[in-house]
């Protein structure tokens, strides 16, 4: 019988003392503050966590990111960034903004398929949301692919961002590009009263006039 007992004084030490070592090397604080997954995130109520103050500090990191010198620092911020909007998707599930963050994080550091992973769970929450459209389209728009940043930046612009000056210039280019020159100037001109001080986009619109592009066969050639 005292064997026995001693046995389980012996178990419990040793429970006691593995326990502990998992709170000294992976304490709860850490995951919280990082945002990644550790076997303790089963136990944690993420409805309990201060999310305007983990929202403050995504904001911090992400500016921190984007106005970084070198590429060293802005890693290291947007990996920061990452975990706070990690557990804000996980405080709430149903908000768009930090998936959108995170598909543009993703796009800054070139992968491609967490980028549009992310950027498709904003939309799929709402397909009209003008602000996950129009990182969407930034992210077709860096690539070249200029048909179907198109379609993402009409949805973004049919949906509040019309007075955005730099959709508007985005829009003018990409319909440069596909000759519609008579939509092109339509936005470059909203972009221009946006920004009047642009002589570039200017020089654009007087070298679509100049071209009587509207009145030319040409014109109503590729409208038909």
């Amino acid at each position: 019988m005292v064997r026995l007992l001693k046995i389980y004084k012996n178990l419990l030490t040793c429970t006691a003392l593995f326990i502990l070592s998992l709170y000294y090397f992976n304490p709860p604080v850490e995951a919280i503050q990082t945002g990644s997954i550790e076997l303790n995130d089963i136990f944690l109520d993420y409805s309990k966590l201060d999310k305007n103050t983990i929202s403050a500090d995504a904001e911090y990191f992400f500016y921190n990111g984007e106005t970084a010198k070198s590429k060293e620092d802005r890693l290291k911020f947007y990996d920061l960034a990452m975990g706070k909007y990690q557990l804000l998707t996980k405080i709430d599930a149903s908000e768009i903004y930090p998936y959108v963050q995170l598909g543009r994080i993703y796009d800054e550091k070139n992968i491609d398929r967490l980028a549009k992973e992310y950027l498709y769970r904003a939309t799929n929450l709402n397909a009209r949301d003008p602000y996950a459209n129009f990182y969407f389209g930034e992210f077709f728009y860096k690539r070249n692919n200029y048909k179907r940043a198109l379609n993402y930046y009409l949805v973004a612009y049919n949906n509040g961002y019309s007075n955005s000056y730099e959709l508007n210039l985005k829009l003018g280019r990409i319909y440069e590009k596909f000759a519609d020159l008579v939509k092109a100037r339509q936005f470059y001109d909203a972009a221009l009263k946006m920004n009047p001080e642009n002589a570039e986009i200017q020089e654009k619109i007087n070298q679509i006039n100049s071209l009587n592009y509207e009145n030319s066969e040409y014109y109503y050639f590729i409208r038909e």
